[in-house]
Formats: structure tokens, C-alpha cells, sequence
């Protein structure tokens, strides 16, 4: 071992040599079942000589820095806040400030929800109402995008709304929720009514890509995701679904579960497949099976909405863990080779 430093298995293994017998078995214990036996192999050959006093202390000074100091951190999802909340405070605490935290986003940007939508479905449903709530709407949004659905009314409807928009009194709270909740309530509308052709579409797509190469299938899903982010995510979704849970393979599985927390994992289970529950109940340590068994009990019945939130974040990882190269499905029709 002509390395500077230790790694992989050897790392691990100089790590609980160093420390006393009853450390070693706690930590050992808290390991994943496919990793025990390469580090017990290495403790066996460990060359003393690569595993200097220096290294050693090279090595604690490593781990210390990586428990301690934290990575990137993200905004967390609304339905990871929901759940820290209610742990922290109950049910009830947090679903008020769930509902406070709401409340304040629609008085700071009342257009907030209408804002997520395209520029062709708002145009679509704001040629229908008068201009002077075309004139509300459009004030309240982005000028980008106020451009943007402008674009898509006729001359003269397009000159009567800036009209608008620039004689406009500044309506009040209340008059501009009540807007608002009806231009979403109506792009509600339009969108289930499209989605159905939308969504065969996308899944046509997806299938074809399940049958292409890598190089092919990225470089199509980045064209896709450089003109519509939201059709490019829902194509991946397509391609991979919670119920192919059940054909991940050992350490494909263990990889993705390895990122997501059990009371996240006890409520996406509720209602699977026997197959999809076999394959992750299987790859989760005795410990951790028994911690998701006991948080899926205590929570009771809950609503499929729920369920499906959670499924979102196990799968939002799996996609994560696909971007970056480290997991790939195998193609529909592919063997599997070892």
C-alpha cells in the first residue's frame, strides 16, 4: 500500500481498530449488511505500516470534520417543513402555521399560485374576463411574464388592458384573493381538461426513451428540459415509477434508501404493492425495519394524499441518484447480468 492516505475498506477498518473492542462491535452494528464482511476482511490484512500513528490521526481528524460540519443546505420541501413541524409541535400547532406561513405569502404576492402557471394558459383564461381584471392580474405579476401573456391577446384587447394597468386603482386584500382564487380555480380547470392527451403523450415518450441508450435518453430529456422544465420532470417521473420499486436491485436500493428518513418511508409504504414493500422492507437493517414498522402503526390511517407526497420524496431521490449517474434502471426487456 503505496497510497498517502487510506481508503475505501482499509479506512474503515484502521478507524475501528483503533478503537477499544466494545466501540467497534457499536459501530459495526449500525453498518449495512453488504459492507460487514469487506471490512472485516480488511481489518484481517490491514498492513500495520499503512496505518500509521500520523494516518490514524489524519484519519479521526477526517471523521470529525465530516460529522460536524455540515454540507449545502436546501430549502426544505413544504411537506418536509409539514413534518418537522408536527414532530416539533403536534398536528394541530403545526397545521396552523402551516396555514399562517400561507396566509402571509397571499398578502406579500396574492398571484403567487396563478405565477406557476404558463403564459399560454393564462392568457387563455384571462381573454375571457373583463380587462380590468386582466388589468389586476397582469399588474401583480412579473413584467417578463406579463409581456409574455400579453403577447397572446389580440391588438386591441392588449391596448384596453394596459390601459388598465395604468389607471388602475389598487384594489384591496380581500378583491384581490377573491381574483385570484378564480384565475386559479379556471387554469385548474383548463389543465384537467387538457392533461389527459398531454399526459399519454409524455408517457408515449417515456417509453420510448425506456428503450434507448443513455446518451440518447439525456441528451432528449435536456432539449425537452431546456424549452418545459415541468414536461421534462414529468417524463422522468414515467420512466420510472414507485412501483418499479419492486425490481431495484440490492445496493441500487440500499443506495436510494440511505437518503430518505423512516417516518418518510413508514407513510409511503402504506398501501404499495406486496412486491414494492418486500424489496424495501428487505434492504433496510433489522434496526431501521423495526423503527418504520413501529412510525407506520402509530400513524394510523392516513389520506392517499399524504401517502403520495411521501412517495414523491423517496422518488424525488431515486431521480437524484439517476441524474448523477449512480443509479440506471435497467431498460424494459433487459436482463440483468452480475
Amino acid at each position: 500500500m503505496g497510497d498517502k492516505h487510506l481508503k475505501g475498506p482499509d479506512k474503515v477498518a484502521a478507524f475501528l481498530l483503533s478503537l477499544d473492542e466494545v466501540q467497534a462491535t457499536a459501530v459495526l452494528k449500525h453498518l449495512p449488511d453488504h459492507l460487514v464482511g469487506e471490512i472485516a476482511e480488511a481489518m484481517t490484512k490491514l498492513d500495520p505500516n499503512a496505518a500509521s500513528e500520523d494516518r490514524i490521526h489524519s484519519l479521526f481528524r477526517d471523521i470529525a470534520t465530516r460529522t460536524n460540519v455540515r454540507g449545502p443546505v436546501r430549502p426544505q420541501r413544504p411537506s418536509e417543513m409539514r413534518a418537522m413541524l408536527a414532530d416539533t409541535f403536534g398536528e394541530g400547532r403545526a397545521e396552523k402555521v402551516i396555514q399562517d406561513i400561507d396566509t402571509r405569502n397571499r398578502r406579500e404576492f396574492p398571484f403567487r399560485n396563478v405565477a406557476k402557471y404558463a403564459p399560454p394558459s393564462i392568457a387563455a383564461v384571462l381573454r375571457h374576463e373583463a380587462p380590468a381584471v386582466a388589468a389586476v392580474v397582469l399588474a401583480h405579476l412579473e413584467p417578463a411574464m406579463s409581456a409574455a401573456v400579453l403577447s397572446a391577446f389580440d391588438e386591441e384587447q392588449s391596448i384596453e388592458v394596459v390601459r388598465g394597468m395604468t389607471n388602475m386603482v389598487p384594489p384591496g386584500f380581500e378583491t384581490l384573493q377573491a381574483i385570484a382564487q378564480d384565475v386559479e380555480s379556471q387554469l385548474d380547470g383548463a389543465i384537467a381538461i387538457s392533461s389527459v392527451d398531454t399526459s399519454r403523450q409524455l408517457k408515449t415518450v417515456a417509453e420510448l426513451l425506456n428503450f434507448s441508450g443513455a446518451d440518447l435518453e439525456q441528451s432528449v430529456l435536456a432539449g425537452i428540459e431546456a424549452e418545459n422544465e415541468d414536461k421534462a420532470k414529468e417524463i422522468k417521473e414515467y420512466m420510472f415509477t414507485w412501483d418499479d420499486l419492486a425490481g431495484v436491485e440490492k445496493r441500487a436500493m440500499q443506495k436510494i434508501l440511505g437518503s430518505v428518513n423512516t417516518r418518510t418511508l413508514s407513510i409511503a409504504l402504506k398501501a404499495s404493492l406486496p412486491d414494492v414493500e418486500q424489496n424495501i422492507m428487505a434492504n433496510l437493517s433489522s434496526r431501521v425495519r423495526g423503527m418504520v414498522a413501529e412510525e407506520r402503526e402509530l400513524a394510523g390511517p392516513v389520506a392517499m394524499s399524504e401517502v403520495d407526497l411521501m412517495r414523491a420524496e423517496v422518488m424525488d431521490a431515486v431521480r437524484a441518484l439517476m441524474e448523477s449517474g449512480e443509479f440506471r434502471p435497467a431498460k424494459s426487456g433487459e436482463d440483468l447480468v452480475t
